[in-house]
């Protein structure tokens, strides 16, 4: 049994996809800019949706991915875990009526110092956040886990995690928790992180987290250092098909 996990962070119309950073804009003022691989297209993304559709893809909740390590339940034969990680305003414009109309579920890994108190004006040139409120419109594709409150920084290849004390990282995951449904599962800001990081996640009682390191999950797979993979708007279809098809092979 195994499952492919795939992320995503902004999906956006063609025009939208120039090649220069795009910086983010946040409610709590962190600055640092969004590099293009982590821009998928609308019509790149409606294919993969598509595809996964008309495969019988099932798309998978957390409390699936739960089952399968903690109580041994099997997975549906083909199952796909899709994930967002921040929630830019293009996930609830572009990604949500997709996902819809399709059907499918995913997971939103949430930056709850980064959402606005209000919904914000939508920019093409920036990358910028929802709002707590526009967040609860999409619970009925979305499920929401943590992502930090205020530890979605980075320097000299660190994760705010790796540098603050244990007992600081701590309380702000306790922050985060009090504003997301699923409080016991994780992604690493920048897929950054070190045993420390993961020490303390499992002591405030995390059971899953997620990495941005591509591969498949089984069994087999640490359940606080799962694969995802991140689809960029470069990624041909058939490169993304042939994922799953070779998927298929190994089953």
């Amino acid at each position: 049994m195994m499952f492919q996990t795939l992320v995503f962070h902004e999906i956006r119309p063609e025009a939208e996809l120039y090649d220069q950073v795009r910086p983010i804009k946040v409610a709590d003022g962190y600055q640092d800019a969004l590099p293009l691989p982590l821009f998928n297209s609308t019509s790149h993304f409606k294919q993969q949706i598509d595809f996964l559709k008309a495969e019988n893809y099932h798309t998978l909740t957390l409390a699936e991915v739960k089952d399968f390590y903690f109580r041994q339940q099997p997975l549906p034969e083909k199952s796909v875990l899709l994930t967002f990680d921040d929630c830019y305003q293009s996930m609830k414009e572009y990604a949500y009526p997709l996902l819809k109309e399709a059907g499918f579920k995913a997971t939103a890994f949430v930056v709850t110092g980064w959402l606005f108190d209000a919904p914000q004006p939508y920019e093409p040139e920036v990358s910028r956040t929802l709002s707590s409120g526009e967040l609860a419109e999409m619970s009925d594709v979305f499920e929401y886990a943590n992502h930090t409150d205020h530890f979605h920084e980075r320097k000299d290849q660190q994760g705010r995690s790796m540098w603050e004390t244990p007992a600081a990282f701590a309380q702000d995951l306790r922050s985060c928790n009090q504003h997301v449904a699923i409080k016991d599962v994780f992604a690493y800001p920048f897929g950054f992180y070190d045993p420390q990081t993961i020490a303390t996640l499992e002591k405030e009682g995390f059971v899953l987290a997620f990495t941005t390191k591509p591969g498949i999950n089984t069994a087999q797979t640490k359940p606080m250092e799962l694969h995802r993979a991140v689809i960029p708007f470069s990624l041909p279809l058939a490169a993304f098909e042939q994922r799953f098809r070779n998927e298929e092979m190994n089953q």
